[in-house]
């Protein structure tokens, strides 16, 4: 640039990121249910109405608030069924355990300012379901039914598998991983146990494989 040449001027912050990332910390602070757009929009230095030309309502932002949180693991765990026929059963299995794990550790602390209060989480869901991209409309367990009916079409899980209550048992591991950090980190030491999410998933990729349901000694 010459000597004489203007500088450009510094770029604006994008409101609705600005927006995002405010609301994020007040969710965090308050609470959904005691969190106020005005104190939403006085921490991103915008006044209030700004915040209804970006978003339809509380509900709306915090919905962009948690899809922000979660990143790329949202978007890889709704193209995530596109996995099998790919890779092995026990390694999409264990990459999809690693994408609930992370999601979970990202957002227990905001999704808690909204469960705590019923009515709130009850309308909530309600527009999860209604507004959640395409792929994740049903949640961690229908995304993993979707991959599991996906990998029976393609013979590499048993047809007389549940995939729906399989997907359950899959969701449910990264809790009982959790579970046992907590344990092993507040209590007298409980043992050289496996990490329940591995030992676990390792039984599940047996029992799912074809063949796998064969029990000694069954003709």
């Amino acid at each position: 640039m010459s000597a004489g040449a203007a500088e450009k001027p510094a770029r604006k912050p994008d409101t609705r990121r600005v927006l995002i990332d405010a609301a994020a910390r007040v969710f965090l602070e308050r609470g959904f249910a005691r969190a106020t757009t005005k104190e939403i929009a006085r921490a991103a230095g915008v006044a209030e109405g700004t915040i209804y030309r970006h978003f339809d309502d509380k509900y709306a932002l915090f919905h962009e608030v948690f899809l922000a949180v979660a990143g790329d693991t949202a978007q890889e765990l709704a193209r995530f069924p596109e996995r099998a026929g790919r890779g092995t059963v026990r390694e999409n299995l264990e990459r999809l355990l690693q994408l609930l794990i992370g999601m979970i550790e990202h957002t227990t602390s905001l999704t808690a300012s909204i469960w705590a209060d019923p009515e709130m989480a009850r309308r909530f869901e309600v527009y999860i379901r209604e507004r959640m991209p395409m792929g994740l409309q049903g949640g961690p367990v229908a995304v993993a039914a979707a991959y599991l009916r996906a990998e029976q079409e393609c013979g590499r899980i048993r047809d007389d598998v549940d995939a729906l209550e399989a997907a359950a048992v899959v969701v449910s591991l990264p809790f009982a991983s959790g579970m046992q950090r907590v344990l092993h980190q507040h209590l007298p030491g409980p043992g050289d146990f496996p990490a329940p999410g591995a030992a676990a998933l390792e039984i599940l990729a047996r029992g799912l494989e074809p063949g796998g349901g064969e029990r000694p000694g069954d003709a």
